[in-house]
């Protein structure tokens, strides 16, 4: 099911504004995968390509993005925190692309019902979910986030 993409990017540059400070576009939005684009030349550290600091914070985004809104979707009020990050790199971003993209995709479906279970079951919950990082040539890197889930409104 397609999200509203428009209705997702104000959501994002709302609650996270430093989405819109690296021009941060939602690309694809539906209830399995978020695909978030952001220029190359914005997020460039001067003579030095793009940064590892900028690959994070768009994988980053994407991921906490994405789980917030698969949750809210499914009427929890979620908290979630960071509690560990895992960056694995297959080549630099090519010099010539244009733009970057984020793409995070919801975990196996086992992973992600068991999720949700403990978290309706105890209002907390571990989750991880992992965002592809790629050019115009293909996938340059991974990022594996785990995040502590709360649900602040247990029914």
């Amino acid at each position: 099911m397609e999200l509203p993409l428009k209705r997702v990017e104000e959501f994002l540059h709302t609650r996270v504004p430093l989405s819109k400070a690296i021009n941060c576009q939602v690309v694809e939005a539906t209830d399995k995968a978020l695909k978030l684009s952001a220029p190359k030349f914005v997020n460039t550290v001067t003579d030095d390509g793009f940064s590892d600091t900028s690959v994070l914070n768009l994988c980053n985004l994407a991921s906490w993005a994405f789980l917030q809104i698969s949750l809210q979707r499914l009427n929890y009020k979620p908290f979630t925190s960071l509690t560990q990050a895992n960056l694995s790199k297959n080549r630099e971003i090519d010099s010539n692309s244009g733009n970057i993209y984020a793409t995070c995709t919801l975990p196996g479906d086992k992973e992600w019902q068991q999720f949700l279970r403990m978290l309706s079951r105890k209002a907390r919950a571990k989750v991880s979910l992992v965002t592809t990082l790629s050019d115009e040539l293909g996938e340059t890197s991974k990022l594996t986030c785990e995040y502590d889930t709360r649900d602040l409104d247990p029914a």
